[in-house]
């Protein structure tokens, strides 16, 4: 034998050994013959922990009746949930293990803004296929990033359109004093609605003061907007908030309508504000309220009860519907996936659909491959007589959001 073919043979066989060395090609990640294995995180407990319980319950219900339907192309589908506290530095220790420990195939994500924004640039670094339901940060969407989508809630830049044409065109307000909270999603919203009333309408707040997450004396900056004297004020927060600014308001004698955030339409304002809750407003991010009569909803509120008996007074809440649909999202990319799963098959199933609707109970989503915010649309509530009623309003601007990803 010649030396070149003794060296051809050689390294013919070194690649034959340092194949089977190596064995198959890598397996993805949470995906195996019969399971896939969802990641989420959210806060179960401290002063945001009814975002966190519902996105898990919502979440829950909806992998229920996946699995019960036989899963995703025979693969039934496994959720391994962390709780974030709420805290940023909770939510990426939550989600490194997630993706470190527990291998999962897709992360889910049921938490607010600030402890959302704690994890993206881990997740972008990990190419994680990743999926957030409520949070509302600019952080999550933009820039784009191609493994990260949007649910339920819509980009904080929107919201600031809607209510901006809401509180000028529909309320007619003239004087607008806004009292928001000092974290991620509140501040962002109020920012956004501040943009929009200065740039389209020059209706510049008379006043803007803030609050910390689970504070509970609001009264010297009601004082201060009393003194303001607007005709309709913005409050930006979580519910728990919202209920005591509006008991103490009342008290201190201002009886001005107030206008909040999405995370405030919630029986549960009603149940702890009471009468002090009458004709306060906020946008609603599914078509049916919870105590609608429609066949979907009471469906859902029946399987939920099934699932959660002895719940207490408020639930399910808006973080159950959210993350119920967007689970049947989700399944919906994994079943357009195929049987081959992986993250970039997921991807592109999920840039595939156009105004996806899980049942009435949600709002339709789509997503494209050049930008990835599923729900552009809300829907205007009011609490009268003790219940939240819509209100017959549609905006007529056309959002400036999708343009920008074009740009």
């Amino acid at each position: 034998m010649t030396a070149n073919r003794q060296h051809r043979s050689f390294l013919g066989a070194a690649l034959i050994a340092a194949t089977l060395i190596a064995g198959p090609a890598a397996a993805q990640d949470g995906v195996t013959s019969d399971t896939i294995t969802v990641g989420a995180y959210g806060p179960l407990t401290g002063p945001a922990a009814y975002v966190g319980l519902g996105g898990r319950d919502g979440l829950s219900l909806a992998v229920k009746e996946l699995n019960d339907g036989g899963g995703i192309h025979g693969r039934k589908i496994k959720v391994v949930f962390e709780d974030d506290g709420f805290s940023p530095t909770k939510a990426l220790a939550s989600v490194k293990k997630l993706v470190e420990q527990d291998k999962v195939f897709l992360v889910f994500g049921v938490s607010g803004s600030n402890p959302t924004v704690g994890t993206l640039d881990y997740l972008k670094e990990r190419k994680v296929p990743t999926y957030v339901s409520f949070a509302s940060a600019p952080q999550v969407t933009r820039p784009f990033y191609r493994h990260i989508f949007r649910g339920g809630t819509t980009e904080a830049a929107r919201y600031g359109e809607l209510y901006a044409e809401f509180l000028v065109e529909f309320l007619q307000a003239k004087r607008i004093a806004m009292l928001t909270g000092a974290d991620e999603f509140p501040k962002n919203e109020g920012d956004a609605t501040e943009r929009h009333l200065q740039e389209w309408y020059k209706a510049k707040p008379v006043l803007r003061v803030e609050f910390k997450t689970g504070d509970k004396d609001f009264t010297p900056q009601l004082l201060r907007i009393k003194e303001a004297n607007p005709d309709v004020i913005l409050s930006f927060g979580l519910v728990t908030e919202a209920a005591i600014i509006l008991r103490q308001a009342r008290e201190l004698g201002l009886r001005q309508p107030f206008f909040g955030s999405g995370a405030m339409v919630d029986n549960a304002l009603i149940a702890s504000a009471r009468f002090a809750a009458e004709g306060f407003m906020g946008g609603w991010l599914t078509p049916l309220f919870l105590d609608s009569a429609h066949p979907d909803m009471v469906k859902f509120r029946t399987d939920w009860g099934k699932l959660y008996p002895g719940a207490p007074a408020g639930r399910p809440n808006l973080f159950d519907v959210l993350s119920y649909a967007d689970m049947h999202v989700v399944a919906e990319g994994l079943r357009r996936a195929g049987k081959g799963l992986t993250g970039d098959s997921l991807i592109k199933a999920l840039e595939s659909l156009r105004d996806y609707r899980v049942n009435e109970i949600a709002t339709p989503r789509t997503f494209t491959d050049w930008h990835h915010i599923g729900n552009l649309r809300m829907n205007m509530m009011i609490v009268a007589n003790q219940h939240w009623v819509p209100l017959r309003w549609d905006p007529k601007r056309e959002s400036a959001i999708l343009k920008d990803y074009k740009k």
